[in-house]
């Protein structure tokens, strides 16, 4: 090398280090966020969140960072999780301008139509959300509820073979299979034969979905994000590495239902689910929606109805198989239940709501433990925010998660950690008011889940029905099972045996 090529060389390292140099120097002492408490090396790179976030363990270090740093606390070099009953509102409540972050862009759909979920711009969302509102309203979910019903019953009736040959089940596949079979009768018009299949994955759904926010949650915070892995050129390396693009493949089948329900439309042949909701719905214009509009819905579906339901129904299963008292007290309100009113049918939504009980115990083990646990991620609003006395500047990236906020001691109490149903049965006002506090669905604002009311109606009926059908035990009490989260809260290898108890009707 000659000497001036050398030279050069070493000129361009001593620069870069410099420069680096000077990144840490600012990012430590003159960042507007460096007053803000974190982990020494989440102020100097987002690679400490990353790695977190590869890992799985979100829902252990959320909980520890909050207890170590306090309520406000730096997580990236320009990002801030906070815990705070006066944030909810302020982020994700009606009529407020903390707009979404571009983490949300790993969402956008691989198609050309837009979503919801992803929406940054507040007017698209709107429009987006109020066209499938009355899709998802409890008046809509409830007139499904005779097919959700069937999928019920045939999951029970398998569980009952299953305990019969004195095997030990894994929740989480039947969970799965039920939660999905729901929205493939709600959204495609018909199951996707997972229960039939005793639980099996057809088609390989449930680990594609897995598999989707396994990469959108890791890839959200990466230059670039799904670019880099839905580009032509990765999946032909893929194609070439043998690497199945299961998701790809659930996309072709889903569109090939939406394409037969279209035409069915021009032909004048109604169904009663959502996808024909979905089918009617308007673009922006005005003009009947397109066919990518169509099916991201669809889409969106099985992203908003499915896992978040299934992991819902395991952190029940969890919370009161783990306790006696509350096993029997729950099962002794069933029980009676079907005794006062009649035991020839299977318990309604609405007759759920009249066991107290039962939806104190279903409001407790979702506030444990919710299905989302990611960060919410919105930028602070103009002017910034002051949170337990430290001020954000605006355009911050700024983030909630649920699972922290609803174990707040200032909200929750001294026992915020601990399983208490009976928090909800103090009075109607007290349950409003922690009711406003919780983060289950993301808030109460504009925000808010839109498969809320799918996953109340499953929950409800998946919890009495099991505990009428069935004794519960959880096979490794010490560790139920092990979880990871990529945005949702997985829980795996779940693993429970089931005695059928003596009584005809679920």
């Amino acid at each position: 090398m000659k000497v001036w090529e050398y030279s050069m060389v070493q000129n361009i390292l001593l620069i870069s280090l410099c420069s680096l140099l000077c990144l840490i120097v600012y990012r430590i002492a003159f960042h507007p966020l460096r007053n803000i408490p974190g982990p020494f090396l989440a102020k100097l790179t987002g690679h400490w969140r990353n790695d977190r976030t590869w890992r799985g363990t979100w829902h252990d270090d959320i909980l520890q960072l909050h207890e170590r740093y306090g309520r406000v606390v730096r997580i990236a070099p320009n990002e801030v999780s906070v815990v705070d009953q006066n944030c909810i509102k302020t982020l994700y409540g009606h009529g407020q301008n903390a707009m979404k972050t571009n983490w949300y862009a790993v969402w956008d759909p691989p198609i050309p139509a837009p979503a919801f979920f992803p929406a940054r711009d507040r007017k698209l969302h709107s429009f987006l959300r109020k066209r499938v509102s009355a899709a998802y309203s409890m008046t809509s979910i409830l007139k499904y509820e005779e097919p959700i019903q069937g999928l019920l019953g045939l999951m029970i009736e398998r569980l009952r073979l299953q305990a019969k040959a004195g095997n030990a089940i894994n929740l989480g596949d039947w969970t799965g299979a039920l939660a999905f079979d729901v929205v493939g009768v709600l959204g495609f018009g018909a199951p996707f034969e997972h229960l039939q299949n005793d639980a099996a994955d057809v088609m390989e759904i449930r680990s594609s979905v897995l598999e989707l926010f396994f990469w959108g949650q890791c890839m959200g915070h990466y230059w670039g994000q799904m670019k880099l892995l839905r580009n032509a050129l990765t999946l032909k390396l893929m194609a070439l590495a043998g690497i199945k693009d299961k998701i790809a493949g659930f996309q072709k089948w889903s569109a090939e239902r939406v394409t037969a329900r279209m035409a069915e439309k021009k032909d004048g042949v109604q169904h009663p689910d959502m996808l024909a909701h979905f089918v009617n719905m308007k673009a922006q214009n005005g003009e009947p929606a397109s066919f990518p509009e169509v099916l991201v819905e669809a889409l969106n579906l099985v992203g908003a109805g499915a896992d978040t339901i299934s992991i819902g129904m395991r952190s029940c299963v969890e919370y009161v198989c783990s306790r006696p008292d509350v096993y029997r007290k729950l099962q002794e309100e069933v029980d009676e239940f079907y005794m006062t009113n009649g035991s020839h049918t299977p318990i309604t939504y609405l007759q759920t709501q009249q066991l107290p009980y039962l939806n104190a115990v279903v409001r407790e083990a979702l506030r444990l433990r919710p299905s989302i646990i990611g960060q919410l991620l919105r930028h602070t609003p103009e002017g910034g925010l002051v949170i337990d006395g430290k001020f954000i500047p605006a355009n911050t990236p700024i983030g909630m998660s649920p699972l922290a906020q609803n174990r707040d001691k200032k909200v929750w109490g001294e026992d915020a950690n601990e399983f208490k149903s009976e928090r909800w049965l103090e009075s109607e006002a007290k349950a409003r008011q922690l009711e406003s506090c919780n983060m289950t669905f993301g808030g109460n604002g504009p925000r808010m889940c839109v498969g809320r009311n799918i996953a109340l109606v499953e929950i409800h009926k998946f919890l009495a029905q099991m505990i009428r059908a069935f004794e519960i035990e959880i096979v490794n009490k010490d560790q139920p099972y092990k979880m990871k989260t990529y945005w949702f809260s997985y829980q795996h290898d779940f693993m429970i045996k089931l005695k059928a108890r003596s009584y005809s009707a679920v």
